[in-house]
């Protein structure tokens, strides 16, 4: 079911045009090329990123099994890097424009990957006493947070409002001349803020578990995520305000 949701993605990046952002508007031959190399950069970046993250001393001894997608084993943040390039790559020119319109998508894509997550019965939440807590056949028989269902509304139609409002506060800055890239930062940025609260109701990956105190190589790649993006935030659309040149 999950790897549904990843052709779904691809469609939608490939046949779905974003009014706002003028640029990403041309062809759909255009339009397929480059959702194409995205979905190739997402598949191997995610896979790459849970290999070394996760399990690189087995995998280093299992290479073979480094191709087999079929067996699980997927990072978000291995994934969004490998997008990153591959958009960056395929065309620099229009890069943040196109990042734009897959951030809008991913607001779609991502929280069906998480109901598909709790269909599957799989990353599910800490042991709980809530009313709505569940008891997952993966897991044992405690009740636990259905933190798949948490990430659904936070990575999906929560954050898109956000993004939104932040992207309609920046335009009414006259002082703003590129808001190319907003979108995509937003996005980024808020990710790794709901992401690194979702976390602390998150299980621990098994083969990582806690890095330090109660926090999860989770909290750890959110922090740094949302870190990044602000420093590209200052860089890129700060330096504009004060009429400086961008770095970015």
């Amino acid at each position: 079911m999950y790897s549904l949701v990843y052709i779904l993605g691809f469609i939608l990046a490939a046949a779905v045009r974003t009014e706002k952002f003028s640029y990403y508007e041309r062809s759909f031959s255009y339009a397929l090329y480059v959702s194409t190399y995205a979905a190739i950069g997402a598949i191997a970046g995610g896979r790459l990123g849970y290999v070394l993250c996760y399990e690189p001393a087995y995998y280093f001894s299992h290479l073979s099994e480094i191709i087999q997608l079929y067996r699980g084993g997927m990072s978000f943040y291995g994934g969004f890097l490998g997008l990153v390039l591959a958009v960056y790559f395929v065309d620099r020119k229009g890069f943040w424009h196109n990042l734009d319109h897959i951030a809008v998508l991913a607001c779609i894509v991502l929280p069906l990957g998480r109901f598909a997550n709790f269909w599957n019965g799989e990353l599910w939440g800490t042991p709980t006493d809530v009313s709505w807590g569940m008891i997952f056949a993966g897991a044992d028989n405690q009740t636990r947070h259905p933190v798949q269902l948490y990430e659904a509304v936070l990575e999906g139609p929560l954050l898109y409002l956000v993004i939104t409002a932040g992207r309609f506060f920046l335009g009414r800055l006259e002082r703003f001349t590129d808001l190319s890239g907003a979108t995509a930062v937003l996005f980024a940025y808020f990710y790794g803020i709901f992401r690194f609260s979702a976390e602390f109701f998150r299980e621990p990956d098994r083969v990582v578990g806690y890095v330090f105190l109660n926090f999860t190589l989770g909290h750890v790649l959110s922090a740094v995520l949302s870190i990044v993006m602000t420093v590209i935030f200052c860089r890129r659309f700060m330096s504009q305000y004060f009429n400086q040149p961008s770095a970015v």
